[in-house]
């Protein structure tokens, strides 16, 4: 009887997808795709661009600890305004204006110069995180929506495998624009890349539609890497977000509980707290360190 139901199980694991389904997987194939231009132009040349405009330490550091903090206060607040709302809608919405930060580092050696720019550029990273701290939870819980467990190993191997080709080579062509022209020429054109990529990476989450019945709700993680969010791809630092989606299902329980840190999750927190600390304390240093 357990062999029949396991090979039953796997039987339905290996049937080809619906016509609906392979749309849905298409759009965040194409999604991941474009994400991946974003993430190797703009995002990977951000910190040496603002420390070519002769941004600080502590303003580099803004880049990655800003978002961290907007994401801090926001994320449970988010989770909870996100529950009954639709996660498609939202997704597409917060990732047009989280990205649009990008769009506006295009025009600003033009209009700003000096101390202004420098601290322009963390500014407009830090209001940008408002929003992605939405698109942030709003995204994991799409994502869990419109893809079947049974398909979500298929469709994130996929979009990592992706998300690496498209950011790798974006980065070497990146490369090669930098060398090629002069500053801050170099750096616009990079950013328009960047805003190319993003722009259409909405495009295609904007084509997503709900199916017409949502899939089990299971605990398992997505291991998706074009995670996007405040957090984890608007400026340095790579963090996961893979539970992110489990804050619109609070079902009204409370928003904040201290009770987990009293036992031994406390400490593996405190653990973690002190590795990221030292990890991450030399971020704005090492671009100042390559660009001097």
């Amino acid at each position: 009887m357990g062999q029949r139901v396991y090979l039953s199980a796997m039987s339905a694991q290996f049937t080809s997808p619906s016509g609906a389904q392979r749309a849905v997987f298409y759009n965040l194939y194409w999604d991941v795709f474009w994400f991946g231009v974003l993430q190797g132009s703009a995002i990977a040349f951000l910190s040496v661009f603002a420390a070519r405009l002769g941004a600080g330490a502590f303003q580099i550091s803004l880049l990655s600890s800003g978002p961290a903090i907007i994401n801090l206060f926001f994320s449970l607040p988010a989770g909870r305004w996100l529950e009954g709302r639709s996660a498609i809608r939202t997704t597409f919405t917060t990732s047009l204006l989280q990205r649009a930060g990008y769009a506006l580092l295009i025009p600003l050696p033009w209009v700003l110069s000096g101390p202004q720019a420098a601290w322009a550029v963390p500014v407009i990273i830090v209001a940008a995180a408002v929003p992605g701290t939405l698109l942030a939870i709003a995204f994991n819980a799409m994502f869990a929506d419109v893809v079947a467990p049974e398909w979500r190993a298929h469709v994130v191997g996929r979009r990592n495998a992706l998300l690496a080709i498209s950011s790798t080579l974006t980065s070497l062509a990146c490369g090669a624009v930098l060398d090629a022209l002069i500053f801050p020429l170099n750096y616009q054109v990079v950013f328009l890349i960047g805003a190319t990529g993003a722009a259409l990476s909405s495009f295609y989450l904007g084509r997503l539609r709900p199916p017409a019945a949502l899939p089990p709700r299971v605990g398992r993680l997505l291991d998706d890497d074009a995670r996007p969010g405040p957090l984890l791809r608007l400026g340095d630092a790579v963090r996961q977000s893979v539970g992110l989606r489990f804050l619109t299902r609070a079902g009204g329980g409370p928003l904040f509980r201290l009770d987990p840190l009293r036992g031994p999750f406390g400490l593996v927190l405190a653990a973690y707290l002190v590795f990221y600390f030292f990890l991450y304390l030399r971020m704005p240093l090492m671009k100042l360190l390559w660009v001097n």
